[in-house]
């Protein structure tokens, strides 16, 4: 088993709309942080962040989670991701939140 010894670049996204977006796919085992900041001017933003198994449909870690404007989750995780595995997010207000993810992977 080889160690998480390399590190990820890290990962951005304000999302444009509604939709489910993939922040990250892991290509090797990886473990995760992700934050969430809401760097819009409305109040009450319902935001979901959660991982997408290879191959399966998505599992809320945060669901309906609710940011006014300046509000922040920082450091959710660490997460820990086999190779295809995704985080997935998603916003009920388009261009409020943007999320980020930095971590580590393995390199074999």
């Amino acid at each position: 088993m080889a160690a998480f010894d390399t590190v990820i670049t890290p990962v951005t996204a304000t999302p444009a709309n509604t939709s489910n977006a993939t922040l990250f796919t892991a290509s090797d085992d990886s473990s995760v942080l992700v934050n969430a900041v809401n760097v819009g001017v409305t109040d009450g933003v319902t935001l979901n962040i959660g991982i997408t198994p290879s191959g399966g449909s998505v599992f809320w870690i945060i669901e309906d989670g609710v940011l006014d404007a300046g509000q922040s989750y920082l450091s959710l995780g660490p997460w820990f991701l086999q190779s295809g595995d995704a985080v997935t997010v998603q916003t009920d207000d388009a261009d409020e939140i943007t999320f980020s993810l930095t971590g580590v992977e393995s390199s074999a």
